[in-house]
């Protein structure tokens, strides 16, 4: 079973100028994938097209066995929830610390407040040097420890797909071959996998297949 098949699906970001026309792409269980355009924007638009930011021009999307509705935002909520994706257009709540953000999280899934940090996120954590700076809030880290602190939160929700743009932004990070080993062993275990890399080496690593945006 496909868990994302795109049928004819056209995009467009006014702001950049950038489009896809009548795109047709699908991604199966174990499926990892890397997106290569000739256009760097082309394949943003196009994750943040899988990751629900992006809402079409024209086409479907289905998302496993459901046709998405764009036109009901909270019949999205729970696909979206299924989705962990990280990118330019992923933030973390900025009046919270950084603990609360990934508190968040976890109690969102599990819909439970009484909750600690897992130890999967505490060992994150502490493999990229954020467990004395999980009580600050994102305007006291650094442009790193942000998209540190994001990376985490994604990569432990219990998802059906992650996209990923340009992890090589944390290439130098402590903690980083460890995010790359996790990320082999969720693939590993049938997670399907977009991705967005400039790396040759992660490319080859982390995927299967390229898709190429002319």
């Amino acid at each position: 079973m496909n868990i994302v098949t795109l049928e004819n699906y056209t995009l467009q970001d006014a702001n950049k100028g950038s489009r896809l026309r009548d795109f047709n792409f699908s991604l199966v269980a174990g499926d990892t994938c890397a997106i290569d355009a000739d256009h760097a924007d082309d394949a943003r638009l196009l994750a943040g097209g899988l990751a629900t930011l992006i809402y079409p021009a024209s086409g479907t999307y289905t998302f496993r066995e459901t046709t998405l509705d764009f036109g009901n935002y909270q019949n999205l909520l729970d696909i979206k929830r299924q989705i962990g994706y990280f990118g330019p257009n992923a933030a973390l709540v900025s009046n919270m610390t950084v603990r609360q953000n990934l508190m968040l999280t976890r109690a969102y899934f599990d819909n439970r407040l009484d909750l600690d940090l897992s130890d999967d996120v505490k060992d994150l954590c502490a493999e990229f040097q954020l467990t004395e700076k999980l009580d600050l809030r994102p305007t006291a880290l650094s442009p790193l420890d942000i998209r540190a602190a994001i990376m985490i939160r994604e990569i432990s929700k219990p998802v059906q797909l992650f996209i990923m743009d340009s992890p090589e932004a944390l290439i130098g990070q402590p903690g980083f071959r460890f995010l790359v080993t996790k990320l082999e062993q969720m693939t590993a275990a049938g997670l399907p996998l977009v991705l967005l890399c400039e790396n040759n080496e992660l490319r080859a690593r982390l995927t299967q297949r390229t898709v190429h945006i002319p």
